[in-house]
Order: structure tokens, then sequence, then C-alpha cells
């Protein structure tokens, strides 16, 4: 895994980045959001989506600073090697930490909606396995699966969106802009915390594993977009259908909005679409982070092989999983005052200072600040 790099399309890594981007945030971020803010809940993605380019252009700046590297070299190339080997430490805790939470997240769902007779273990377990084995099939794979699935989400993502626009009713998102300030500063930060500083997962793959330097930055921007405006298109439909009232007090909003289709009486209840959507996204991310541990402990002690890493992953994160959450609340608590704060502090922190270090090193050797695409995926940052 360490000896030969794989690559992928653009497409297939702009789907990647889609699906990590929308992931979770789809299912319960309407409710979070709506918690603090009620009608305002629309307008913190709209915000928080423009606010998060700038963050986005870190990771392209980085990636045109050093094409043929991952976030571990990158930070290895810049800070050095004792400081870099801190820093990519600091990354991994990101997916590390998240990982667990994500599957309790995610286990509970099933647990609550598709499997309520069967023992939390044996879900998580189950979706832990399927995870396992799709990071032991390598990053080319995953991401070329990912493009074969993308259909399977946009047919059900139309069909649900279709469905529910004749339910929407402005009024509900009146008064505008009316939420107390400290409330939609909390209510910005859990967007910028669960969805745009998440994209950082990317760098663990991007730009190295991408065939076309170009295009990758293109896939970075599009998939980002697309998913921006997803999260946009469901908060709002789920605060014009389902009142901000019922969304601040629902754990899962989107599922609600899913269930309340029904067209002659004969169309109803298609909350399997959302369903779908929602598990596509969350298997893909989960993959990424999983695939970022496992590459992460290999550059910090530069294994030669990391694929016999991955059963004593899977058993670390079964065992954090099982034991993360004894309730809804710490899960909640959890995302609120240990997530948020740990994914700002990883993704956009972190891809600041490697900015603002190679500035000071570029200007050093009158490098380009803005450089040409390298044209081999393995080849040589451009100077």
């Amino acid at each position: 895994m360490r000896n030969t790099v794989e690559t992928f399309s653009s497409r297939s890594f702009a789907t990647m980045v889609l699906f990590a981007t929308v992931s979770t945030a789809m299912l319960g971020l309407p409710g979070s959001l709506s918690f603090f803010i009620q009608q305002d809940a629309w307008l913190i993605p709209i915000i928080g989506s423009i606010v998060g380019i700038p963050i986005i252009f870190l990771y392209t700046l980085l990636a045109r600073w050093m094409p043929s590297d991952v976030i571990f070299d990158m930070n290895k190339r810049t800070f050095g090697k004792v400081i870099g080997w801190l820093a990519s430490f600091f990354y991994i805790l990101f997916p590390l930490i998240h990982f667990p939470a994500i599957m309790s997240y995610a286990v509970t769902f099933i647990n609550h909606f598709l499997l309520p007779s069967t023992p939390f273990f044996v879900c998580y377990l189950l979706c832990l396995s399927i995870i396992v084995f799709g990071v032991i099939c390598g990053i080319e794979a995953i991401a070329r699966t990912a493009s074969l699935c993308l259909l399977f989400f946009f047919v059900p993502l139309t069909l649900l969106i279709g469905l529910t626009l004749h339910d929407v009713d402005i009024g509900y998102i009146m008064p505008i802009a009316h939420s107390p300030m400290a409330a939609t500063i909390e209510a910005f930060a859990i967007y910028m915390g669960n969805v745009v500083c998440n994209v950082v997962i990317q760098l663990s793959i991007f730009p190295k594993h991408i065939t076309d330097k170009k295009a990758a930055e293109k896939a970075l921007w599009l998939g980002y977009s697309l998913g921006c405006l997803i999260l946009i298109v469901f908060t709002f439909l789920c605060i014009t259908v389902l009142t901000p009232q019922v969304v601040s007090r629902d754990f899962y909003p989107a599922l609600s909005l899913a269930q309340r289709i029904d067209v002659g009486q004969f169309f109803q209840r298609i909350e399997a679409t959302i369903t779908v959507i929602w598990f596509i996204s969350i298997y893909f991310n989960l993959l990424l982070y999983f695939y970022a541990i496992l590459t992460g402990i290999g550059h910090l002690f530069n294994l030669k092989k990391n694929k016999p890493l991955v059963w004593p992953i899977a058993m670390l994160l079964l065992f954090l999983g099982v034991t993360y959450f004894t309730s809804i609340i710490e899960e909640r608590e959890f995302f609120r005052f240990v997530s948020i704060p740990q994914s700002i502090l990883t993704g956009f922190f972190l891809p600041l200072f490697l900015v603002a270090v190679g500035l000071i090193k570029r200007r050093k050797k009158k490098q380009p600040l803005w450089p040409k695409h390298a044209k081999e995926s393995t080849g040589l940052p451009t100077s």
C-alpha cells in the first residue's frame, strides 16, 4: 500500500468529496441548527458554505505546492521531522475520535428503525466489518465504487426533494434573521465544524492519489459545492415543511420529512429514499476516516506495509464505538463540545499554519506562491 501509489479519476474524487460533505449532516443537521435558531436555521448553511470557501482554498493551495503528497507528507516537508510528526499525530486524532462517534450515530439509527431487536454490539460489528472489507480493497477500489453509487444517490435524492416541494410553506421561515447573536454563532460553529472543516479528511488522499491534478482541484470545489447545496436544500425543506418547532425536537428531521410524502394516498412513507442516500454517503465517509487512520499510522512509524494494521485498528474502533456513549444526551454533548472544536482546529488552523510556514519558506527560496499544476500524479512539487 505504501510502495505502489493507487490513483483514480477526478470524477471519483468529486463523488468522494460530495459523500463526505453531506454524510451525517444530511440526517441531523437541520435539527441541530433549528434547536438554537429555530426558523433561521436555513440561513446557516448558506452563510457557512460561503465562509468555507477560503478554507477550501487553503487545501487547494497546499495541493499546488505539494502535488505528490498527502497531509502527512505535507506536515513533514513543511514543519520538519519532529514538529511534522506531532502535526500528523494531531491530524490522526481527528478521524480516530470521530469514527467511533459517527459509527455510533449510524448504528443507533439502524438499531432504532431497521433492526430494533438486534443488539447494538452486533449491529456495530456488522457495519464495521463492511467498512474493513472496503479499506482492504484499497483507496482506488473505494473511489471507483463511489462513482458507481452516484446514480443510487441522486435518483432517490431528486425523488425526495421533488415530492416534498408542494408542502413548502414560506411562512415558517418568518421572521428572517431574528435569532439572538449568541445562538446564531453557536449554530454557525456547528455547521463549520460538522460540514466545512470536515473536508480536511480529503487531504489524506488529495492530491497524491488523483491522476489529473488540475481536474482534482475542480473536483474538490465541485464536490464541496454540491454537498453544501444539498444541505441548504434539505435544511430549507425541513424548516418549511415540518415547522421549526418540530425540527428542533427531532433527532432525524430528514427522515420525518421523507415520512410525510403522500401522493394520491398510494405513494406514501418512502423513507427508504433518505435511508439509501444517507447510508451511501456515510459509508464512504467512514471509509475515508478509517483509511486516514491506517495510512497516518503507517506514515508516523515509517511502516512498509499498512494492511497488517487493519484488524488491530478495527478492534480499537470497535471497543471505542461500543463504549463511547450511554445516552443520546452524551452523544449530543460530544458533537457540541468535542467534535466541533477539534474539527475547526484540524480543518482550519492546521492547514492555516501549513500555508503560513509554507509562504515564508517559498518567499525565502523565491518560489512562486501560485505554481502551475504538476503533470505527473506522483511528480515533484512544481516551483
